[in-house]
């Protein structure tokens, strides 16, 4: 099919817009008329969402421009709750279509749609907005923190670059710093958390659903997996990468000659990562941003010469890379499909981390790219998020043979080697810290059913920190430590998004097992995961990359066998 957007609409004026719904609900529709009915639906949204896309983008690129922030508001509180209603009024006709039978490029949209028409209650529409409304304000206020270090004042991405300082009293001075400025916004961070909270609970129950668990699984189109197996992938993390994370601590510990880790030898915004390297000299890739993009895509184009293709088209206009004051914290990479261009954002400052980011937010950029090509529907651009983040956390360890400088990447080989085993601990001691995000919320949606009070929520952030983080000493900290699920963005903006990173990861791992055995026939596979898009299920997706979807122990013991042979930890 070919894409046919609609032209004289402003994705800002509703009233440019609503004839173009009008005209595709009022077109009588049988099941020989549904595949171009689609087309047309699915390119008018696409202008709708290339719009929003560009509003996010303005919005987070500038928290403090108040041109942008008016835009953001009028599309959240006028633009998306009418085209949320417009959407609904679609699927409904869509479903009561007689005799259409969905074929594989279908099946998975019509099944997302039917979940999302289960939900829909117009009386939540207003509420949706307001929880956007919210959500932008956390982006605001940690978007606008900073500390003042030997007279220059240093975003938080930036503070956290300096805690590679090797001298511990300085990363100590700099870590409380930042911790001042987070606790400095403790009682407005949590009063915001509260009011999202309340809304969201009210959206499950006008839905008719318990709690904002039950709502939020069907939202997210979580087929292939239950909130129960949530809880095995707890354990096997508990009983199979714990043991492993806790000797990778304590090695680092050892190495850097120290009594006990503490937080500040590890990061601020992604606290289970070690920012201190224990060798002379820390890795430090790139000074400028464009040597970090022009290697960047020497590295994407020896993992495949498409991506390095999709890379370059995407430094025309659709990066913005750098940290700087007033730029919403994180890192994301959107889809423009009218444009056909993914954009990566993301808050660079010169670590190895940044450079983990970047290849990270390329493998989702690509995602789309092979996605668009193949497929023409909007819905069918983007797979389940448990294998988006495949995509994305399998390009980091696929490009690792080409991090070094003899292949035209950033590192000496002794560097290369550090950078890699630096990512794959990294990968390991990121799966007990998503344990402790997605126990928290799964206590938090479910559990804490009553009025909610917020020192139960940081008696329960300690719980689990304790249960999945041993080897991190927070002595004399109770403040910084209870109030750790305050610097992490997806609590108060997506709920519940967060497993989602450690079955990738899973995925990943299998992906990169797959290329060490044969290299070509693993990327192949994973080009052929991407393309599929939305049109497979989640576990489908899983065996097209030559994967298998799984999150027991036995699957986490051979993964984790595998990476401490590879990190020869004792």
């Amino acid at each position: 099919m070919i894409r046919n957007f609609p032209t004289g609409i402003d994705a800002l004026d509703w009233g440019t817009v609503q004839p173009h719904y009008d005209a595709l609900l009022d077109r009588p529709l049988q099941s020989a008329d549904v595949r171009g009915w689609l087309q047309d639906w699915s390119d008018l949204s696409s202008v709708i969402d290339e719009a929003s896309a560009q509003v996010y983008r303005d919005v987070t690129e500038n928290t403090a421009d108040a041109d942008a922030d008016a835009r953001f508001k009028k599309l959240v509180s006028e633009i998306l709750p009418a085209h949320s209603k417009a959407e609904q009024a679609m699927k409904t006709k869509l479903l009561a279509v007689p005799g259409f039978e969905p074929d594989d490029e279908t099946r998975q949209l019509v099944q997302q749609f039917q979940a999302e028409a289960d939900i829909f209650r117009e009386e939540n529409i207003p509420l949706i907005s307001e929880v956007r409304l919210l959500d932008k304000q956390y982006d605001e206020i940690i978007g606008g923190l900073s500390i003042e270090w030997q007279g220059e004042q240093k975003t938080i991405p930036q503070a956290e670059v300096l805690l590679s300082d090797p001298d511990p009293s300085v990363r100590e001075q700099i870590w409380r710093l930042a911790m001042d400025q987070y606790l400095e916004q403790r009682q407005k961070l949590n009063d915001l958390f509260l009011q999202l909270l309340q809304r969201r609970r009210q959206i499950a129950a006008n839905a008719g659903f318990d709690n904002f668990r039950e709502y939020q699984w069907r939202s997210m189109g979580r087929f292939d997996y239950s909130p129960a197996d949530c809880f095995t992938f707890a354990d096997a993390i508990e009983h199979e990468v714990v043991p492993l994370a806790t000797d990778i601590y304590r090695s680092l510990q050892n190495r850097l000659k120290l009594g006990t880790l503490r937080p500040w030898d590890l990061g601020i915004n992604s606290p289970w990562l070690p920012t201190i390297d224990p060798e002379p000299q820390p890795l430090h890739p790139f000074d400028a941003v464009g040597t970090l993009e022009e290697t960047a895509t020497t590295i994407f184009r020896k993992v495949d010469p498409d991506f390095g293709d999709y890379f370059t088209a995407m430094r025309d206009g659709y990066l913005d890379l750098p940290s700087r004051p007033n730029k919403a914290p994180g890192g994301y990479c959107n889809a423009f499909p009218v444009s056909g261009q993914p954009y990566i954002f993301m808050n660079a400052a010169g670590s190895h981390r940044n450079v983990s980011t970047l290849l990270h937010e390329g493998g989702h950029s690509f995602h789309f790219a092979e996605a668009y090509r193949a497929q023409s529907l909007l819905w069918n651009y983007h797979a389940p998020m448990e294998f988006c983040e495949v995509a994305s956390m399998s390009m980091e360890l696929l490009s690792s043979p080409y991090w070094s400088k003899a292949e035209g990447g950033f590192y000496s080989e002794e560097d290369t080697r550090r950078a890699f085993a630096e990512e794959l601990m990294g990968s390991v001691l990121f799966l007990p810290y998503m344990a402790v995000m997605d126990g928290f919320q799964h206590w938090l949606y479910v559990e804490n059913t009553a009025e909610p009070d917020i020192s139960d929520l940081d008696a329960k952030w300690w719980e689990l920190w304790d249960r999945y983080m041993p080897g991190i000493d927070f002595s004399d900290l109770q403040a910084q430590k209870e109030s750790g699920w305050h610097r992490k963005g997806h609590i108060f903006g997506v709920p519940f998004y967060y497993v989602e990173y450690g079955l990738a990861q899973l995925g990943a791992f299998q992906v990169w097992r797959n290329s060490l055995e044969d290299y070509e026939a693993a990327v192949a596979a994973y080009r052929k995961a991407l393309a599929a898009g939305n049109t497979r299920s989640l576990t489908e997706l899983f065996s097209l990359a030559g994967v298998q979807f799984g999150f027991d122990r036995a699957l986490l013991r051979q993964l984790m066998y595998l990476v401490r042979d590879f990190l020869q930890i004792d």
